[in-house]
């Protein structure tokens, strides 16, 4: 029998065979997802399955890794080619030194609600509360320290417990372990339905903030410029199929959410189509949003510059050759 001394370094092994020197693009190369949420993560999951990855010649597998965070690392660290990230993580791993940049984005405002027990009535209440949180670095933890700001209410004065991602975080909450969590619309939806109450409606605000984007790293954009020219073009025609055939999508988002009913992913698919961006074009807004707040709390993000966190070469590309509005049969 295998110890599980000699079980782990064979699967480190294995790992670093399957997973290695995935930057190039002749072969197979990784994306790597960080939400098991649809919100999230749906269109990586239609660019896979609706065949748009192959269209363009993108041999991609689909690797899911939990939380932005992480999914940064293992792109700095050359693991994945791409990575479906958020745009606060790009930003803490490129101050940290990574050599990353955004390419593409889907979805740039913060869709986010606190949701909680039913006796919690008001965000004032909210004070002394303990709360299902993600790790630092997430979308879901900017958007819960922001909340918390508009309510007038210290981040010090909840009681924070990291839990991971947004099934797990609601889950805590709707069997009663934890008072309230920050989630999207794939896990608002069945809170509601267990019982809980919205207590704060981020998605209301329209706050600028680069959610869901595609980053790569330096050295890809510089040796394999194509692949990221066709990665964006792909992403850009994803959210065409993603907002024209909705049936498909609907049934890929089956697969990858087997916890989900037919009338849960309906309203989250009606939701996502309103957050996705046509143009692709990432949010330099949303990220000087994001450098404002953190250099609160963080002395790097303070001269930094929201420019610098992105490459806009190929959303510019598709913009020129009028690739979005030939999608759409616009002229």
């Amino acid at each position: 029998m295998t110890s599980p001394r000699l079980h782990a370094i064979l699967l480190a092994l294995f790992l670093a065979f399957v997973m290695g020197s995935t930057q190039g693009v002749e072969g197979k190369s990784y994306l790597a997802y960080i939400s098991d949420s649809p919100t999230s993560t749906a269109a990586y999951w239609v660019a896979k399955d609706g065949g748009i990855f192959a269209k363009y010649g993108l041999d991609l597998e689909l690797i899911f890794i939990s939380g932005s965070t992480r999914g940064i690392q293992s792109l700095i660290a050359g693991d994945v080619s791409f990575v479906g990230a958020i745009g606060t993580a790009v930003i803490n791993g490129r101050l940290a030194g990574g050599d990353i940049a955004i390419v593409s984005s889907l979805t740039n405002t913060l869709p986010y609600y606190i949701i909680g027990k039913p006796t919690i009535k008001s965000p004032e209440n909210l004070k002394g509360k303990t709360a299902a949180v993600h790790i630092p670095g997430t979308s879901a933890d900017f958007a819960l320290r922001l909340a918390l700001t508009r309510a007038g209410i210290s981040y010090k004065d909840i009681k924070a417990v990291t839990v991971g991602g947004s099934p797990a975080r609601i889950a805590s909450v709707i069997t009663g372990q934890l008072d309230f969590t920050i989630v999207q619309d794939a896990e608002k939806i069945p809170g509601e339905q267990a019982g809980l109450r919205v207590i704060m409606d981020l998605a209301k605000l329209k706050i600028p903030f680069q959610l869901t984007c595609t980053a790569t790293s330096g050295k890809m954009i510089r040796e394999n410029t194509d692949a990221v020219r066709r990665m964006v073009r792909a992403m850009a025609e994803t959210v065409y199929y993603y907002k024209t055939r909705k049936e498909d999508v609907i049934k890929i988002m089956q697969k990858y959410t087997r916890g989900h009913s037919r009338q849960i992913l309906e309203e989250i698919y009606a939701s996502y189509n309103d957050l996705l961006v046509e143009d692709t074009y990432p949010t330099v807004e949303g990220l000087k949003n994001t450098l404002e707040v953190q250099a609160s709390f963080d002395p790097r993000a303070v001269r930094a510059k929201a420019e610098d966190f992105v490459d806009l070469r190929f959303v510019d590309e598709l913009k020129k050759t009028g690739f979005v509005n030939k999608l759409y049969g616009r002229h």
